[in-house]
């Protein structure tokens, strides 16, 4: 991950869904990064220490493209010799998403590689795919050289994991996708994810430093789909509309909108409130009038979906009164 300017799509992403931490770290220099569904600032403080601020937006990446449009752009470089294995190169056809092309890498990346942090062999990628396990500088050197065999963009990025107890040096990958740019993943935590205590740095952090945690609450993967028993980041939302079949309710219904993993959406039936961008899975509508809920609706959302519900007058106002 480079140091980057936050374009305007990215400030649209965060923070409205998004999880985050901040931490002041000493003895050793952050750097700001961006990238889809990960940001990060920097900014130096007193006595050479430095405040991070890290946002993560869990929201569906939203890439379109073929992998035909992946094969036909130039060749990244790869390790010497080096070769997809013969059955993920069979199942990566032409007529693919490209989304759905680099998700394969990294599920058989997932399936067939170890984590292994006492593993003290070789790190790269031929040496961790022959023995089938590496720490997480071979899982990411692995995933980035099969990405890139493929013919993605990828790279590794480096940094601190910083856990409850313990803050320890970690690598993992970005891959870019057509239209939504670089997309950061860890090979140790599921399919296209991070967290917000993922901190980017230039380069290798050789020297521990000093990381206090300022602020962190959730993660929020428990919102995230499973995918082989994986968390995934999904591609696609889904999207829900709720209608009303009156136009003269006054004041406006409230609909809300509960995710499973405890998201919330808000918006007035105007007479319409649309949810866009929503993560696959169960959620449940309830319809607000006069302090009290009317109506509530329990849906099971998929990826790409499109969904619409209408609420009559007559369940806002069972009794007849003027609006119904």
């Amino acid at each position: 991950m480079r140091p980057a300017v936050v374009g305007l799509w990215l400030l649209l992403a965060f923070p409205a869904h998004g999880e985050e931490a901040r931490f002041l770290v000493t003895g050793a220099e952050p750097i700001a990064a961006a990238a889809n569904g990960y940001h990060q600032e920097v900014q130096p403080g007193s006595d050479g220490a430095f405040e991070v601020h890290v946002v993560t937006s869990l929201t569906p990446i939203e890439s379109v493209g073929s992998y035909a449009g992946i094969l036909a752009g130039a060749r990244p470089e790869v390790p010497e010799q080096f070769e997809l294995p013969k059955r993920l190169f069979r199942q990566l056809t032409p007529d693919l998403g490209a989304w759905d092309a680099a998700t394969l890498i990294l599920e058989w990346v997932a399936s067939h590689l170890a984590v292994d942090t006492f593993d003290d062999g070789p790190q790269d990628a031929v040496s961790v795919i022959a023995r089938g396990r590496g720490r997480c500088s071979g899982l990411a050197n692995a995933a980035v050289a099969m990405l890139r065999a493929a013919g993605f963009e990828a790279r590794t990025v480096s940094g601190l994991l910083v856990g409850d107890d313990e803050v320890v040096p970690h690598r993992w990958i970005e891959c870019r996708l057509p239209a939504a740019g670089w997309v950061p993943s860890d090979p140790t935590l599921g399919l296209w994810t991070v967290t917000p205590r993922h901190l980017v740095f230039a380069d290798s952090v050789t020297t521990q430093p000093v990381v206090e945690v300022l602020e962190a609450g959730s993660d929020g993967l428990t919102r995230l789909p499973r995918q082989g028993g994986r968390l995934l980041r999904p591609n696609l939302g889904a999207d829900l509309v709720c209608r009303l079949d009156s136009l003269a309710i006054e004041p406006a219904p409230l609909a809300v909108l509960r995710g499973s993993g405890g998201e919330e959406r808000r918006a007035r039936l105007d007479p319409e409130a649309r949810f866009s961008g929503l993560l696959p899975g169960r959620w449940v509508l309830e319809v607000e009038s006069g302090g009290e809920i009317v109506k509530r609706q329990a849906f099971v959302l998929r990826s790409g979906g499109y969904h619409s519900y209408t609420v009559t007058g007559r369940e806002i106002h069972p009794q007849g009164r003027p609006g119904s």
